[in-house]
């Protein structure tokens, strides 16, 4: 009888075991018996002291009972969620998060704060599982401490920390830096680089630390700030990677010397992307228009003649004929830039009335100065000087010579017939 008394006051069927005289909530939360006190913790009705009180029971079946009771106080859920029992623990963490999910957030403030202690106890937990129950909470939650987050991010283990960086708040650039530094797989770094408004000391760890996936993934995220000098630097790593190409072309605040270094190697549409960018200046994208390549025979008659003529006549005879027929232009010198060195020698030299010798010391030196004043005494633009480092010399951004605002040469003519004069006494006079 007392048992059935139990079952209707608790809402369960007849308990399996004895139960004690007394129906007092009280006394059978302290009954000897595990499946009473098992029927006191399950019950919503059983009142927070008593929940807080069974949270402790010895009998594991009681605490699993309490963790899964919609009624317990949350400083009970912060024991359990420190409990050895690691199914207790996971309860307790998937309650938090369909109560999360729910949209109660509406707490007092002393509430909130027993979360969050339950949070930190559950974000600490040994098992991944749990950790990422968590995880997923600050997946969809702003509201979630960053600090937690955080720690979350650092996660040894990829399938806690990647949900934990999909977190809508904003986490300190410091933090992910370490992130980066310490990510011990590549999908950690790629989930810091599709993060919102990151800084440049994130983006620049990311470039160094990431594999191409990664680089791609940022370079993807137009609210990434990359610093110029880093985004150089992904430039002259680009070629191979076909797949970062078009994220750069199209990369806000995309700096003249990285679009005239881009220009070299993408492909033909991406070229004409470049070229239609109103940010760069007009001498860059005349450069630009200067590099693509020529479009293709008409007919095959025309193919024939081509082919006929340039195996027919050597570069110097060609160059030559141009000269003397008024046609050796800056496009003609720029069409057979990485193609026909011999040709653009002595072009040069023609234009510029200088050995050819010389001329080829100008070439092989590498150096910005010399090709500028070369390019300059040819009778040429700091167009064709920009190119000849870009596309003959490949220097590196920092070690070339830029127009100016106005795109003219930004050496003075004495300064460049100074460097014409300095390459000539290099060259023996015999030759």
């Amino acid at each position: 009888m007392i048992r059935n008394a139990l079952a209707r006051l608790f809402g369960r069927r007849p308990l399996p075991a004895p139960a004690p005289s007394g129906l007092d909530p009280k006394v059978l939360a302290r009954s000897p018996d595990a499946a009473v006190r098992q029927a006191v913790a399950a019950a919503e009705s059983t009142v927070p002291e008593l929940l807080f009180y069974l949270a402790r029971d010895p009998v594991p079946a009681v605490r699993l009972a309490v963790a899964r009771n919609v009624a317990t106080p949350r400083k009970a859920d912060l024991l359990l969620a420190l409990d050895e029992v690691p199914e207790i623990r996971t309860l307790i963490a998937e309650k938090i998060a369909a109560q999360m999910r729910s949209g109660a957030r509406d707490e007092a403030a002393q509430l909130w704060q027993l979360t969050v202690s339950v949070l930190e106890a559950l974000a600490h937990d040994k098992l991944p599982s749990v950790r990422h129950l968590v995880a997923e909470m600050a997946r969809g939650l702003e509201r979630m401490p960053v600090g937690i987050v955080a720690g979350l991010g650092r996660d040894h283990v990829v399938e806690v920390a990647m949900p934990a960086l999909e977190y809508p708040g904003a986490i300190p650039d410091e933090d992910l830096v370490e992130i980066v530094t310490k990510a011990p797989d590549p999908r950690i770094i790629g989930a810091v680089a599709r993060r919102p408004s990151i800084g440049p000391r994130v983006t620049a760890t990311i470039v160094e630390r990431g594999d191409p996936d990664a680089i791609e993934t940022l370079l993807q995220n137009r609210s990434a700030a990359i610093a110029p000098i880093v985004l150089e630097a992904v430039v002259d790593r680009a070629p191979p990677h076909e797949t970062w190409h078009e994220p750069l072309v199209e990369r806000p605040a995309l700096t003249d010397s990285a679009a005239m270094r881009l220009a070299g190697f993408v492909a033909d549409r991406l070229v004409r992307v470049l070229q239609a960018r109103t940010d760069l200046e007009p001498a860059t994208t005349g450069a630009i228009a200067a590099m693509r390549p020529a479009p293709a025979p008409s007919s095959a008659v025309t193919v024939t003649v081509a082919v006929s003529e340039t195996t027919s006549q050597t570069p110097l005879s060609r160059a030559r004929r141009h000269y003397a027929n008024g046609t050796l232009t800056e496009e003609i010198v720029l069409a057979a830039l990485g193609t026909d060195p011999d040709f653009v020698i002595a072009a040069l030299a023609l234009r510029a009335r200088l050995k050819p010798a010389v001329v080829n010391k100008i070439l092989v030196s590498h150096s910005a100065k010399g090709l500028t004043a070369l390019a300059w005494k040819a009778g040429f633009s700091m167009r064709l000087a920009s190119l000849l480092q870009v596309r003959h010399a490949r220097l590196p951004p920092k070690s070339r010579l830029n127009p100016t605002s106005g795109g003219s040469f930004p050496l003075t003519p004495a300064e460049m017939e100074w460097q014409i004069e300095f390459f000539q006494s290099l060259v023996p006079a015999g030759i």
